[in-house]
């Protein structure tokens, strides 16, 4: 048996009958290499079982090709949709993907960038990062390549970073409820920290101050993204005021899902009685009863756009930008209606 990268390609040279160099362009994607040789050479490596896209890649370039992940966690379809997306990317240009979950922990987020610099990675897509603005900086001037996707806090330093206009797409949501008659609009939003949570904030903001409107403090609850019982206790509490509110915007839409789910048990008709709406248009947005309306944002893309820059960055060229935002959609159903007068 052969040991070693560079006696495995000796190997695969001696039996192609060419020289190590040719093997190595061959399987790096370097030109000089004529299309035949090119694909005997990718055959013969296919079926000795050698890993040679990425070690070629090692011995020409001094990379590894490897991207490593880091996201809160695996099992929400907010997080495994932008895995989706950027994984892609990263499996067509030939990489391999290295994932750690974070449980939102900063120790955590720092152990698995230690590890992954020890480790040997080409760069990162930093999905929700705990790390303050001073440690991604930090990070991003060690010449460490990466990416942030949907950066918990405004991010001012030049450094790549991808996210969804939020604050437009919140703006759309609140329009909508303004244009289908309702004045008394309740807010529960997700950990008020957060950027997203700032930036749909400010949406809802401009929306009523075009109208003419404030918002009032007092339909304003918090709550979290994620959790079994996201936003069921706030819309209770809320509908439960002796004036309550007409329309109910949640910042995603497993708040929503928990307002619906606390109409239900206030037997509180939707939309009839009071109108909800979401952020996100989760799968399960389509399948409650009444179906939600909510915000779509294009997860996919977002993960997709952010591993397409990294790819990028590693190779030299210049990104498709520094910062990105891409665009939001209303997503107009059946949880949404005009109120009834009262």
């Amino acid at each position: 048996m052969i040991q070693g990268d560079s006696a495995t390609m000796q190997d695969l040279a001696r039996i192609a009958g060419v020289s190590v160099a040719t093997v190595s362009r061959a399987l790096s994607g370097k030109p000089g290499v004529s299309a035949a040789t090119r694909t005997a050479i990718t055959r013969l490596a296919q079926e000795r079982g050698f890993a040679g896209n990425q070690q070629a890649r090692a011995l020409s370039t001094g990379q590894t090709g490897r991207i490593a992940v880091t996201l809160p966690r695996i099992e929400a379809e907010y997080f495994a949709r932008i895995l989706a997306g950027a994984a892609q990317v990263i499996h067509d240009a030939g990489l391999s993907l290295i994932l750690e979950t974070t449980q939102h922990e900063a120790p955590r987020q720092s152990d698995a960038i230690q590890q992954f610099l020890k480790l040997g990675v080409d760069g990162a897509l930093l999905l929700l990062p705990t790390e303050s603005n001073r440690e991604i900086s930090a990070l991003y001037d060690s010449g460490f390549k990466f990416v942030v996707i949907d950066p918990t806090d405004q991010i001012t330093a030049p450094m790549p970073w991808v996210t969804a206009t939020n604050a437009m797409g919140a703006q759309r949501a609140a329009e909508h409820l303004l244009e289908l008659g309702h004045h008394r609009i309740a807010l529960i939003t997700g950990e008020p920290h957060l950027f997203s949570t700032k930036e749909r904030l400010h949406g809802v903001r401009e929306a009523l101050d075009n109208a003419g409107m404030s918002l009032d403090p007092a339909l304003v609850r918090a709550s979290t993204y994620s959790g079994p019982s996201c936003g069921y206790e706030q819309a209770l509490d809320l509908l439960r005021l002796a004036d309550p509110p007409t329309a109910i915007f949640g910042f995603n839409d497993r708040i929503a899902f928990g307002a619906l789910q606390a109409a239900h048990t206030a037997k509180v008709a939707v939309p009839d009685s009071v109108s909800i709406v979401g952020f996100d248009d989760a799968e399960a947005a389509r399948l409650v009863s009444p179906a939600l309306t909510t915000v779509r944002q294009p997860l996919s893309t977002m993960g997709s756009t952010a591993a397409t820059m990294l790819t990028q960055l590693i190779s030299g060229q210049e990104p498709l930008g520094m910062h990105i935002q891409l665009a939001t959609e209303l997503v107009v159903r059946r949880s949404t209606a005009a109120p009834v007068l009262r």
